[in-house]
C-alpha cells in the first residue's frame, strides 16, 4: 500500500534543521575575550560597522550633564 519514499529529502531535512536553529542566535564577545551565545536576542545597536560609526560622527558630552536623546 505504501511505497518506499526516497530518503534524500529526510536526510537533507536533518542536515538543514540544526542550521535553522542557529538563525536566531547572537554571539557576544566581551572585552576580556570571553564569548556568550544567546538564542533569540537581537544584537545591540553598538555592533555597527566602521562606516556606520563614521557617518554619525563623534558625540561629546559635558561631565555632569545628561545628554539629550537622539532621535534616529
Amino acid at each position: 500500500m505504501f511505497k518506499h519514499l526516497p530518503s534524500l529529502p529526510a536526510k537533507s531535512l536533518l542536515a538543514i534543521f540544526p542550521l535553522l536553529l542557529l538563525t536566531g542566535c547572537t554571539t557576544y564577545t566581551w572585552p576580556d575575550g570571553s564569548q556568550e551565545t544567546v538564542i533569540g536576542v537581537v544584537p545591540e545597536e553598538e555592533n555597527k560597522r566602521y562606516e556606520e560609526e563614521q557617518v554619525e560622527g563623534v558625540r561629546y558630552r559635558i561631565p555632569g550633564e545628561i545628554p539629550e536623546k537622539r532621535s534616529e
